[in-house]
């Protein structure tokens, strides 16, 4: 071989190495990548960037670690090229700088290195493989609020490659978490709870023709009375109950959206549980009542339903400021104790801000299947898990010391149309006041409701759906400089939100927006009648919508099919949340990154 040939030999055998070495990772070890100081983002909780996928590579001789997470947001859906998680109460931080593993800086696939036992690793993803497979095959699955086609879930599933694993190739993980969830949450026991054996406890409950009761744990009287939380607030429960009652007296005007009075309220409500407390029928009227007494025990007000909302929580991932709701369902009675169409939900945040603390809590509602429904070992069972947010200074951080987010109400019993309302505990005065209906805009912005209106208006809303909507779906309180949301949330256009023909550009978009408002998810959107618990007479059990016992209806506006069943969603959401905080830290992380709050109030 001459001269020249051998140094052309000799060159490109060393640019084969050379590029084997890249190839395979051998050659110059790398050096380890610092990570600059990235804080957690608490804003967030409620709104998280979501994995796509995710993909995990051994590689055994880097400094930085020897296994690495590999998460696709999607170019640019993160802004900067560190993004910092909590995993469990420990911060991560996952990169896209090119550095410490990460391949090309910029392209939206954020790395992590962690010290992992790679046979551990290996088994763990070779069993989630396997269960993710069988889980998703038995049981519907959710995809937001609606029921998708499992099958073609599982299509999008790649089994667990261990071959390729332990050559150190990039394997996807198996979604959605690496745990294989509980199969048996009960939905009567831990989800929605009905039974008559717990809504109407002689103890814990009232019956206010029959036997009052304004102690009872989970009374009206008792809760409202925790509510003002006269050691804390200095006002005591009677007067906080009637300011509450007076609102509805006289018009609201709440974020400049007028509420008309609901007179009724007086003839209906008021009067007869005034004359129930003692006072003679013609000694008192609608302007001197709240000199009389207001017997809480002779409350007008029946217990339907215990609904454990834990769904509604944010990812654990920023922060644990929101950790779901615990709710109350009261329908109110009339001067016979017999039902009307008017109901009172009490919904308290869940006062925990550690996610091993959440999990261990959610768990006590799981662990209520091995208990007899209504048994006295349940109802115990149940009123510790209900204190932990419905006692008097169970969240010493918001007003009066409750940790009640606010009360809701539902009626047409005191006037058309259907209305909802929505009353806030104020920090300065101590008294429930009317607030602005969460996710819902005012009427005058939905072009169903005020077909003849401002055009203008509904302009607004379109421009809101097609350009904040698909990245915050959370309504703002003003839009453009103006109020938006509404001071109620009004029925006559069958609850259902859209603009002009052709404004809202995307009708998935549309329908999501409208599911998200009161007046949607509790009409046309879920098919409906307004009330997702019904107002049963003592001795029957609340019925429940077919939004929550699971049925198909045609959009109202594209007439694209959707499939709701969602006390099915909230089982399996419970499922998923006793697989957090394991204090391992893949599986940890990976349910994080795939963890999508539902962000909605209902």
């Amino acid at each position: 071989m001459s001269p020249k040939s051998t140094s052309c030999y000799l060159l490109a055998n060393f640019l084969l190495a050379s590029l084997w070495a890249v190839a395979t990772g051998c050659g110059e070890k790398p050096e380890p990548a610092t990570v600059p100081t990235t804080e957690v983002d608490p804003a967030l909780t409620m709104a998280p960037p979501i994995a796509r996928t995710i993909e995990i590579q051994m590689k055994a001789d880097d400094p930085n670690g020897n296994v690495f997470v590999f998460a696709d947001f999607g170019k640019g859906v993160i802004k900067d090229q560190f993004h910092a998680i909590m995993v469990a109460e420990e911060k991560m931080t996952l990169r896209d700088d090119g550095l410490g593993g990460d391949s090309i800086p910029g392209d939206g696939v954020f790395t992590v290195a962690l010290q992992e036992d790679r046979l551990a690793t290996e088994q763990l993803l070779e069993k989630t493989s396997e269960s993710t497979n069988k889980a998703l095959a038995a049981q519907p699955v959710f995809v937001g609020r609606e029921r998708v086609d499992a099958q073609g879930q599982l299509k999008g599933m790649r089994p667990f490659d261990k071959d390729l694993f332990n050559k150190g190739g990039r394997v996807r993980i198996p979604f959605p978490t690496l745990c294989t969830p509980v199969s048996d949450v009960s939905i009567p026991h831990s989800i929605m709870v009905t039974d008559l054996g717990v809504v109407e406890d002689v103890d814990r409950t009232s019956q206010p023709c029959t036997r009052p009761n304004g102690t009872g744990a989970w009374t009206f009287g008792k809760l409202m009375s925790d509510m003002a939380n006269e050691a804390a607030s200095g006002v005591a429960p009677q007067d906080f109950v009637k300011n509450w009652l007076r609102q509805w007296m006289e018009p609201q005007t709440v974020n400049s959206d007028a509420v008309p009075a609901r007179t009724r309220i007086f003839t209906d409500v008021i009067r007869p549980w005034v004359i129930a407390s003692g006072a003679a029928p013609g000694s008192f009227d609608e302007n001197d009542w709240e000199s009389k007494d207001l017997d809480l025990a002779k409350a007008p007000f029946k217990l339907t339903a215990i609904v454990n909302r834990l769904d509604l929580r944010g990812n654990t991932g920023y922060s644990v400021t929101n950790a779901g709701e615990g709710r109350f369902v009261f329908e109110v009675l009339s001067s016979t104790c017999s039902p009307t169409a008017f109901t009172v939900i009490f919904e308290y945040g869940i006062p925990i801000n550690k996610c091993g603390t959440l999990v261990g809590y959610a768990r006590k509602w799981y662990d209520l299947r091995t208990l007899t429904l209504g048994s006295p070992e349940y109802n115990t069972a149940l009123q510790a898990i209900t204190d932990v947010f419905a006692a008097a200074n169970a969240d010493p951080t918001k007003p009066n010391g409750s940790a009640i987010n606010q009360i809701r109400t539902n009626e047409i019993a005191l006037g058309s149309p259907w209305e909802l309302r929505e009353f806030h505990v104020d920090a300065t005065s101590h008294h429930l006041i009317q607030a602005p209906v969460v996710n819902e805009p005012a009427k005058k912005f939905n072009a169903r409701a005020n077909p003849a209106g401002n055009a203008a208006d509904v302009t607004v809303l379109a421009n809101w759906v097609n350009t904040v909507f698909p990245s915050n779906s959370t309504v703002p309180l003003t839009f453009n400089g103006a109020p938006f949301l509404g001071g109620k949330s009004h029925t006559e256009f069958n609850g259902i939100w859209n603009a002009a023909p052709g404004q809202i550009t995307d009708p998935a978009n549309r329908h999501l927006f409208s599911l998200g408002t009161c007046s949607g998810c509790h009409g046309g959107e879920t098919g409906t009648t307004f009330l997702h618990v019904g107002t049963p007479a003592f001795g029957t059990e609340a019925p429940l919508s077919r939004f929550l016992t699971g049925f198909t209806m045609n959009d109202p506006v594209s007439n694209t099919p959707h499939t709701f069943g969602d006390l099915e969603r909230r089982q399996q959401d419970l499922a998923r949340l006793l697989c957090a905080c394991t204090g391992r830290r893949l599986p940890d992380m990976v349910q994080v990154l795939t963890f999508k709050p539902i962000n909605m109030p209902h």
